[in-house]
């Protein structure tokens, strides 16, 4: 019942106006749009993609089938950078690694007032993410297309921060029904522990980084350990991991020293 007062909100009709006007006749364009909503719904299409809108750090984001879904859970990492940020590296540029649908970004950017570079594999996903940061921010976008650093070359930033794809097959198979209709390409982080991008990244993620610089993941809790371990090999101190709301473990960061 909720879901489809939402639905029902999102064709014109409020929540008041559903108890006040629950008698009014609508036209049958409008009922043949809330059965197709409400059918698809139905079927486990997700919400968001429905009305084309989700919510994330008190801010509405636009979103499509091109980008991953904001989740609560990533407000940690948004939480993490905030205080890196303003505690550890006072000012410096900032980039939101596989930036999806901008919802990083945006959020750091409305609260630290400063620019935030994006960049994203999907030449798609960069078009909702641009929409969405120079809307709720009013900045205009720095943003870079291409295959994780590709298009950074020889730039530097005091913050790298990157919700990258993180499931395993073995995951990306037992997730909901709602999840598998999220883009692919944002989800499966290859190798057989999930770690294949975030492997990259750290690869060259030092090339990119200004000394002292910082750079936090966000990854899923059964890898955090591990990720701590990565870190730490690649040179990185000071590694700490951050919980979620649901007191699991999300976040993992670490200073660089090169």
């Amino acid at each position: 019942m909720l879901e489809a007062r939402v639905l029902l909100s999102h064709l014109g009709f409020s929540p008041l106006k559903q108890i006040t006007d629950k008698d009014e006749a609508v036209s049958m364009d409008i009922v043949s749009k809330a059965l197709s909503m409400m059918e698809k719904r139905a079927s486990g299409y997700p919400m968001a993609y429905i009305t084309g809108v989700k919510e994330f750090w008190g801010m509405d984001f636009k979103v499509n089938e091109n980008v991953l879904i904001p989740r609560p859970d990533t407000e940690t990492l948004v939480e993490t950078a905030i205080y890196l940020y303003r505690e550890k590296i006072k000012k410096g540029r900032i980039l939101d690694l596989c930036t999806g649908s901008g919802a990083i970004a945006t959020s750091l950017s409305k609260e630290l007032d400063t620019d935030v570079t994006l960049s994203d594999i999907s030449p798609l996903a960069a078009e909702v993410a641009k929409e969405n940061y120079e809307r709720l921010t009013g900045r205009k976008a720095d943003i870079r297309i291409g295959d994780l650093f590709e298009s950074l070359e020889g730039e530097k930033f005091s913050l790298i921060v990157t919700n990258p794809p993180y499931l395993t097959q073995k995951w990306c198979s037992e997730v909901e029904n709602e999840v598998k209709k999220e883009p692919y390409i944002a989800l499966f982080g290859f190798d057989e522990d999930g770690l294949g991008i975030i492997r990259r990244i750290l690869k060259n993620a030092g090339k990119f980084l200004e000394k002292e610089g910082y750079i936090a993941f966000e990854c899923d809790y059964r890898q955090c350990a591990n990720l701590s371990l990565l870190l730490e090999t690649e040179g990185y101190s000071g590694v700490n991991i951050k919980k979620d709301l649901s007191g699991k473990d999300r976040v993992v960061y670490g200073k660089y020293n090169g």
